[in-house]
């Protein structure tokens, strides 16, 4: 059909911005319908517990092919038909879940596609329920398979248009940091991970796409180990964060923890890639009275200080990186934090003050942090100069050799048995 001659110039515009909008659409799309979940028949001690909410008193949840229920203490199972909304309440010390009482412990399994939604949003695997000590809330922990997890994360921490390269490099970083934490910190509690920045972002289904379950299934199983003082390899924390600025930070400045992967690197990469206003990002002021406030919110052993009149950098780190900070107290005691621990006091969020890279005066009553540059922390992996190398044509393994030094890629064994070692 031939287009009228006499279309108007904002109307032609108009016509090309709908034209781009269905091709980014349709490019972008991500998938209507759940596949099958994967790695729900390997042993549940490989599985991940991601703790989705830490403080619920109330939530709907719905499965497709409905659920099959346990009590975990007393093994009490209940059955729901397809595409049931489960009510689950707090009910004086135990778990009501439609009109099934529970004491406190409860498993709800999925049924294939295995897949659930919670307050609706979509996650894979099977959903717990556990009372806090206190008896004031409840915890909500997503059970799910390690490659399943990890379709939830890597595109929660990049974007899913970027090189592929530099998403696998994301997936092995993203897989090594969730085994390392899960060993250590998982035994001591009902859940590994968190689905927030805590640890690392987590968004279920929502942010799973073609191009991030290919990065994940060409790096299946894999991740980065080092030697530890024995000579045994073994999986370390393969911290990463969005812009290092142009140089990442050892992990000793930054976490006090020395690990030969976790050297900074100068790092030329991700100047193009990042924002602007996170590559170099806007000044930020605070008065005293709301750095003392912050600071002695968060640190009880502060209060020996009983305000805190001044802050003096006393160490920096690569690109004069801010990494140990002296305070001054009201009554002339002092202490010392990490830059990164001042960083977070003052801006929980961290979208402000952005990184530790910044110059810091005092005037008045005000402290200014200014010539601000990266985003994050800076340790491991710049997700910006992953994207950077990628598009010069690097490999995930070159990227991640080059992010990790003295790092070594290997492909993991899952447990099959209790004799096995396991991940």
């Amino acid at each position: 059909m031939r287009l009228n001659n006499r279309l108007t110039a904002h109307g032609k515009i108009w016509l090309w911005a709908c034209l781009i909008c269905v091709v980014v659409t349709l490019s972008c799309r991500r998938r209507t319908e759940v596949d099958t979940t994967v790695g729900m028949n390997s042993p549940e001690q490989t599985w991940i517990r991601v703790l989705l909410f830490g403080n619920l008193r109330g939530c709907t949840v719905t499965s497709t092919n409905g659920f099959t229920i346990e009590d975990v203490n007393n093994g009490v199972v209940a059955e729901f038909d397809n595409n049931t909304t489960l009510r689950v309440q707090l009910l004086e010390n135990r778990i009501l879940i439609g009109e099934h009482i529970f004491s406190g412990d409860v498993m709800l399994k999925t049924r294939d596609p295995f897949a659930f939604t919670l307050d609706g949003k979509d996650y894979r695997g099977n959903l717990r329920f556990v009372l806090r000590t206190d008896g004031t809330a409840l915890q909500a922990v997503n059970h799910v398979p390690l490659e399943s997890y990890l379709l939830g994360v890597v595109g929660a921490e990049m974007h899913s248009y970027w090189e592929p390269e530099a998403l696998k490099a994301q997936a092995v970083a993203a897989r090594t940091y969730c085994l390392y934490i899960k060993n250590r910190f998982g035994k001591r509690r009902s859940w590994d991970l968190s689905a927030t920045q805590a640890n690392q972002v987590y968004r279920g289904i929502a942010a799973e796409t073609k191009t991030v379950e290919h990065a994940v299934q060409a790096t299946a199983g894999q991740v980065l180990v080092c030697d530890d003082e024995n000579g045994n390899e073994r999986i370390f924390c393969s911290y990463y964060s969005s812009s290092c600025g142009g140089h990442t930070e050892d992990a000793k400045n930054v976490f006090g923890e020395t690990v030969p992967p976790l050297t900074g690197v100068k790092c030329p990469y991700c100047k193009d890639i990042a924002k602007q206003r996170n590559f170099h990002w806007k000044p930020v002021t605070l008065t005293t009275q709301q750095v003392s406030e912050s600071l002695l919110a968060r640190y009880a052993s502060l209060a020996k200080l009983e305000a805190i009149v001044d802050l003096e950098i006393i160490e920096r780190g690569h690109l004069d990186r801010v990494t140990r900070v002296r305070l001054i107290g009201k009554n002339g005691k002092t202490d010392t934090v990490r830059g990164e621990d001042l960083r977070l006091s003052l801006d929980p969020t961290g979208r402000k003050l952005k990184s530790t890279l910044f110059r810091m005066t005092q005037k008045g009553q005000k402290f200014e942090f200014t010539d601000g540059r990266g985003f994050g922390h800076g340790v491991g992996l710049c997700q910006c100069g992953a994207q950077g190398k990628a598009r010069k044509g690097a490999d995930y393994r070159e990227i991640l050799r080059f992010y990790y030094p003295d790092s070594k890629l290997v492909t993991i064994k899952t447990k099959t048995s209790d004799n096995d070692e396991t991940i």
